[in-house]
């Protein structure tokens, strides 16, 4: 199998996972069933309460993060770039609610992306929620079967679940499902000097369908329908670690690069999820049994900890930046209100596996503003809402 394919794979993983915290109670997104591959039956679902609060964790702190800066100035038209979005249901719910205060660009792999597509096009639910007319530009893929990306499998810890559980599988769309279906013009056999396709573009969502590796100068991140007068923010949630540490620097180069040109907003920030190894023993658990289904996150040995994680960000540009493990979010961005709520939902008999397993995975936020002259790493503007919340680093 090739090491796209395991990483496509892996999407099915995270969306189970979602879900299973979903039906637990953690939070309320019914979108996500919609998503689910054939072969699992909903009912069926069902997850261990640490890997349920800990997906409730990723959950909270990624979708705080980005209304904090869709909030901020919410009179200001805003633009997300979402990489490797994979089956994520949020614009589906964020532009109903900004409408023409927001475009919002997803980026994965040209067949997820097709399939997300057609996906669209077949649920009324899907298609209605996205403002102004849609166009599909959808080419059956040439495999019969539905690969998935995105995040790790779930919050990794030496499984103690059944296999049953794991919920990955394949799974079919069929071609009734399929809108307006014509041979794609931005085919990466075609005039297009970067291999890009856009199955489906409107005036405020686009589904890009690219391979990362090929975004590495600030053309290249140029897709259709992005604005780089706007401010924007990127959002990476296990997808930027799976490359090569310089390809997935190269590719953040890009879009500094292009959102701080003359013409640009000068306005870029990013949210990012990935896991990092401590370089303790538990980290090394985690990267040994990841390789044993061929997962491979270079990030975890390259950018071990937090701060190397936060170094990183700022050496790249984007000069205030900030982070902090699930634990520490656990802990700091959880009110006793809803940290009642969710105790009361399930058992967590295994707290202290809990806490070493959260304790291996990170959210990291940053921005190009202030100037680099700043010496505080305060947020500004758009993203001034980030100083509220508490950090680890």
């Amino acid at each position: 199998m090739s090491r796209n394919k395991i990483v496509q794979d892996t999407d099915s993983d995270a969306l189970i996972s979602k879900f299973a915290a979903e039906r637990a109670g953690y939070y309320h997104d019914p979108l996500l069933k919609l998503f689910l591959p054939s072969n699992v039956d909903p009912a069926d679902v069902h997850k261990l309460p640490l890997f349920n609060r800990g997906t409730y964790v990723r959950v909270m702190a990624v979708t705080k993060l980005i209304d904090q800066f869709l909030s901020t100035t919410s009179d200001m038209k805003k633009q997300i770039i979402s990489l490797g979005a994979g089956s994520d249901t949020r614009p589906f719910y964020l532009l109903p609610k900004y409408r023409s205060n927001l475009i919002y660009h997803e980026l994965d792999f040209a067949v997820s992306a097709r399939q997300k597509a057609e996906l669209v096009a077949k649920h009324a639910v899907l298609k209605d929620s996205i403002p102004g007319p849609v166009e599909y530009d959808i080419r059956t893929p040439d495999v019969p079967h539905r690969p998935r990306r995105r995040s790790p499998p779930r919050l990794f810890v030496p499984s103690r679940e059944p296999a049953s559980q794991s919920g990955s599988g394949p799974r079919n769309i069929h071609s009734s499902s399929r809108t307006n279906t014509h041979p794609r013009h931005n085919s990466p056999s075609g005039a297009n000097p970067h291999g890009f396709e856009t199955p489906l573009k409107s005036p405020s969502y686009y589904i890009h369908g690219v391979d990362l590796r090929h975004l590495m100068t600030p053309t290249s991140v140029q897709l259709p329908g992005i604005d780089i007068s706007l401010p924007t923010l990127l959002v990476s949630e296990c997808c930027l670690c799976y490359l090569e540490p310089d390809a997935s620097d190269a590719v953040l180069a890009a879009f500094i690069k292009a959102f701080t040109c003359p013409s640009s907003s000068n306005q870029l920030g990013i949210v990012s999820y990935e896991p990092f190894s401590s370089d303790d023993q538990f980290g090394k658990v985690m990267i040994h049994n990841l390789a044993i289904r061929g997962i491979s996150i270079p990030t975890m040995m390259a950018f071990p900890t937090l701060q190397a994680q936060v170094s990183r960000l700022r050496g790249l540009g984007f000069k205030a930046a900030a982070a902090g493990d699930l634990k520490y979010v656990h802990g700091a961005w959880i009110n006793g209100d809803e940290m009642q709520k969710i105790d009361a939902l399930e058992l967590l008999d295994e707290r202290e596996e809990f806490d070493l397993l959260v304790a291996h995975y990170g959210i990291y936020w940053g921005s190009t503003v202030p100037e680099l002259d700043s010496s505080d790493y305060k947020f500004d503007g758009p993203f001034a809402g980030w100083n509220d919340f508490p950090r680890q680093i």
